[in-house]
């Protein structure tokens, strides 16, 4: 697969994006976290007052300033991780999502067509003449040898009349049976459409990996 390397730039922004993200999640998640401390502080401070009976007013307004200090870190960390979403919502970076699109049509697609499809398509035409010419011939002859069948199944009946053979023969065209000659459409047909699915080559079918040089008849 040929590579599509503005994509793969695309790719490592957009990794780059992520941890810029992730970063911005993190101050939110320990900024929360450094409150619920602050809360448990709070907790643990009037719990010991209530347990010694001794004044814990200047650890309780230390435990309460924190509280504060805590949830303004939080609201300053979550105000700054929205502004910095509404960035990465947009473009994000240097490539944008529209010139990946319009590289991928205009730029990626005609080159990896003219890389393969030029020899496919030779090989294709030549396939599709190769069958059609054998089919002509076998069609051509079945035609050529049309007019002595007649001609010898005359003689067979006539040989059948005056005893020189006990029976009758069939008397065939040589090609009047197109199976004979290894062509079958229904055949292929379905060798076409489990190949388009992704099986391999049927037995007995050589592979042609390029187009060859085909001499017309003069």
């Amino acid at each position: 697969m040929k590579t599509f390397e503005l994509y793969e730039q695309y790719l490592e922004q957009g990794k780059g994006l992520q941890e810029a993200r992730k970063r911005y999640d993190d101050k939110v998640q320990e900024a929360e976290q450094a409150l619920a401390d602050a809360k448990v502080k709070l907790d643990e401070v009037i719990h010991a007052e209530l347990a010694s009976g001794a004044d814990k007013g200047k650890e309780k307004a230390a435990a309460r300033k924190a509280i504060e200090q805590a949830e303004k870190d939080v609201a300053h960390a979550v105000e700054e991780r929205s502004i910095a979403y509404k960035h990465f919502s947009g473009p994000g970076g240097s490539i944008t999502s529209a010139q990946i699109v319009q590289a991928y049509l205009n730029e990626y697609v005609p080159a990896v067509k003219e890389e393969h499809l030029t020899d496919i398509k030779a090989r294709m035409e030549q396939g599709q003449a190769l069958i059609m010419s054998a089919l002509y011939d076998f069609y051509r002859l079945k035609r050529e040898y049309r007019d002595i069948v007649p001609k010898i199944q005359v003689i067979n009946d006539v040989a059948v009349r005056t005893g020189e053979q006990s029976g009758s023969y069939y008397i065939p065209n040589p090609f009047e049976n197109r199976a004979e000659t290894g062509f079958d459409p229904y055949k292929l047909g379905d060798q076409l459409t489990r190949v388009a699915d992704g099986y391999e080559l049927p037995d007995g079918v050589k592979y042609i990996g390029q187009a060859f040089e085909m001499k017309e008849e003069k």
